[in-house]
């Protein structure tokens, strides 16, 4: 790429040259690779396709044939199939699988995902035994393995490897045993809020009850340290995930979204200090391509490194939101070469590629899972 760069510079004249010296990096090589044309062009796609046979890629967050909501037979077991079988020939290395606590009571109203009526007690937990089996069984049957420590997260693995995590922590109620109980079950993230407010903290849809974390919720995350959990903060308040920052011993995890950004102000996405927050705890954001915020593929490519530029590269990830997400512009594991040639299209250096398509989720995994 520094050889590009020193031909163009050779092709500009004085007045060009003074105008790119204000651009950003990332700017300067985009330029740089349109002035040398189709040969650029091919260096990054040669580049990509064997790079994406090395790098460890990784997806903060999916649901696999939204198998959370079906039944693994008939059309259920198809959609896992086809999802889990996109993910092997799209290279993905690992995914959080996760279940959908609230799923029983959910409906889809005319602002989004509401709740229709209120958990019975012990029903939430009920359902995340019936949403185990589930995930249980695409382990059983489907070419994935089912992991659950750091060591795993190590080396890139010949099958996909499948971490299993719960959106939304509302089985747990008031029982902080049944966190030691799913964590037995091989769950190894949790999301505390999902889209039913729980008893855990705020979400980012719904009004301040607890002014952040609940007392149950603060003594979640200290329990979840303890085991060597993932915390998750999507869909948390700003302030649910501030105190969650505050009391944690570890980084935090943030699984999907992204930057507001010009019109785009919808409560699910982050404002640059939600952002920041995360990445101050050493934590990670995984890009979310929902059509919420990203109007196509390149542009959830420039609200990448829009996130990169604000956070540093160290801090960002992917959260495909696969199967469960909302008009998405990344709808298939196949894209994957997609993602990194997009990336290196954008002007990242493969180093940087490498951390965001699934290097910063490996060091997550191993620094946080005992």
């Amino acid at each position: 790429m520094t050889f590009i760069l020193i031909v163009s510079a050779f092709v500009l004249d004085h007045s060009r040259l003074e105008g790119i010296m204000k651009l950003t990096r990332r700017e300067l090589i985009k330029a740089a690779s349109v002035s040398v044309g189709a040969s650029a062009s091919a260096l990054v796609l040669a580049t990509g396709r064997d790079k994406q046979k090395q790098d460890f890629c990784f997806d903060f967050h999916c649901h696999p044939g939204m198998f959370p909501r079906r039944d693994l037979v008939g059309a259920g077991a198809d959609a896992v199939a086809k999802t889990v079988s996109e993910m092997v020939v799209g290279q993905l290395s690992g995914a959080f699988f996760a279940t959908v606590s609230d799923a029983l009571i959910l409906e889809l109203g005319p602002t989004g995902p509401r709740a229709t009526r209120a958990f019975e007690p012990g029903e939430a937990f009920v359902d995340f035994k019936r949403q185990r089996a589930r995930f249980m069984s695409i382990t059983e049957r489907q070419d994935v393995v089912f992991a659950t420590d750091a060591a795993q997260a190590a080396v890139k693995p010949g099958k996909v490897l499948a971490y299993f995590a719960c959106e939304g922590g509302d089985f747990i109620e008031q029982k902080l045993d049944r966190i030691d109980q799913v964590y037995a079950d091989g769950v190894r993230s949790i999301q505390l809020v999902h889209y039913v407010q729980n008893n855990l903290g705020d979400m980012q849809t719904g009004e301040s009850v607890y002014d952040g974390l609940s007392n149950i919720g603060r003594r979640v995350v200290k329990q979840m340290n303890q085991l060597g959990m993932l915390i998750d903060v999507a869909h948390s308040s700003f302030k649910t995930a501030q105190d969650a920052a505050e009391l944690s011993s570890e980084p935090l995890l943030l699984s999907h979204s992204h930057l507001q950004w010009g019109e785009y102000r919808h409560p699910r996405l982050l404002t640059k200090d939600h952002a920041k927050l995360i990445a101050q705890t050493g934590g990670v954001i995984g890009m979310w391509p929902s059509g919420i915020g990203n109007t196509d593929f390149d542009n959830f490519l420039d609200n990448t490194a829009r996130l990169v530029e604000l956070v540093g590269v160290d801090h960002v990830g992917l959260g495909t939101d696969m199967d469960g997400n909302f008009k998405p512009v990344f709808s298939r594991y196949l894209q994957m070469p997609n993602w990194r040639r997009g990336l290196m299209e954008k002007g990242f250096s493969d180093v940087e590629v490498s951390k965001i398509i699934g290097g910063n989720a490996q060091r997550l995994l191993t620094q946080v899972l005992r």
